[in-house]
């Protein structure tokens, strides 16, 4: 199934592709400064096809404490795009579930707390949740 979505200012849309039904997905809400910064609840599925689509020269890339995750935002409006990380010579990611058309459709959100986690620990649950991102 494709859902689609886009930022505030519709300067970036978001194009997600999974086999997964969105009631069964869980938006994760994380409690970081960053995440808590930029509200957002993610959303992915190791099968998740993401692609974020806008003009490159319109976003800001940022990276999270441990420098492993890599942070997608809208230069206009700042919404929060996505969040991905490169594990397996593969960019990996998820996307901000609040952006897409059918977000009332999504199962309830779950709090998470990744900044808990060793750095190896965030890479293999990222590696088991995450699908692929391009963008």
């Amino acid at each position: 199934m494709n859902y689609l979505g886009a930022c505030k200012c519709k300067q970036w849309k978001l194009r997600v592709s999974t086999d997964e039904a969105l009631v069964n997905l869980h938006p994760r809400v994380c409690d970081c400064d960053y995440c808590q910064a930029h509200p957002s609840a993610i959303i992915s599925a190791s099968d998740m096809q993401i692609e974020l689509l806008g003009d490159r020269d319109n976003v800001t890339v940022d990276k999270n404490g441990d420098q492993l995750a890599i942070f997608y935002r809208c230069k206009a409006c700042g919404d929060f795009l996505a969040v991905g990380c490169e594990i397996d010579g593969q960019l990996r990611g998820a996307v901000n579930s609040s952006l897409l058309d059918q977000k009332h459709s999504l199962g309830p959100s779950v709090a998470i707390q990744p900044r808990l986690l060793s750095a190896s620990e965030k890479m293999q649950r990222w590696g088991k949740l995450w699908g692929k991102l391009k963008g």
